[in-house]
């Protein structure tokens, strides 16, 4: 890791525009829905995806239904060829394990194979879809919602990642999630989010 690297607030979603994306997207699936059409559904499930999990988009890529643990007490998705080719175990909230549940009912709809061994996101042919069609149709999802152009999906992983310390403080558990090899990367989201900042300037008010 570059020692000068660091995560500044131009490269993770905040909290606005985490609502503003999945929103959106969401609006954007109901209509589509509606229509027969499967483009958004899926793009607000890889928004969804991206933005509460922290996964990479190479590792979004390789999910295959099997690896979406979602029928017992603690959801996780199963990583099983992470950076480095490391596996780990993501454990996911309540909201997005629904999404995830209603998402595979749905593509037996699209014809799509949910068999253990089937791609999550399919592409051509019932292949994987491609990290680029993924970075992709994230990208779309961004300027459809009006935020700032350079975001990306990886904008959605340090932005999970920085959430996750902001509501933890557990740099250990931040580490876990993410597959980090050590805590030299993670403390990097250590820094307290520009929401906070906001709450800590105006205590000088609070006399």
């Amino acid at each position: 890791m570059n020692k000068d690297y660091k995560i500044t607030r131009e490269k993770f979603f905040d909290l606005q525009e985490r609502k503003t994306i999945l929103k959106t997207s969401e609006d954007r699936a109901k209509a589509d829905k509606a229509k027969g059409r499967m483009t958004w559904p899926i793009r607000y499930m890889l928004v969804h995806l991206a933005l509460n999990s922290g996964l990479r988009v190479s590792e979004i890529a390789k999910l295959k239904i099997q690896d979406v643990k979602l029928s017992i007490k603690t959801p996780y998705i199963f990583v099983r060829n992470g950076k480095r080719g490391k596996s780990r175990d993501v454990y996911i909230d309540r909201e997005l394990t629904k999404h995830l549940q209603e998402f595979i009912l749905q593509k037996k709809n699209w014809n799509q194979s949910t068999e253990p061994e089937a791609p999550l996101f399919s592409g051509h042919g019932g292949q994987h879809s491609t990290t680029t069609a993924l970075y992709i149709s994230f990208k779309k999802a961004v300027r459809e919602a009006g935020l700032r152009e350079h975001l990306s999906i990886h904008s959605a992983r340090h932005g999970y990642a920085t959430l996750l310390y902001y509501k933890t403080k557990d740099l250990r558990a931040v580490q876990k999630q993410l597959g980090h090899s050590s805590l030299n990367m993670t403390s990097l989201y250590a820094d307290i989010m520009p929401e906070e900042n906001g709450e800590i300037a105006n205590k000088i008010l609070d006399n």
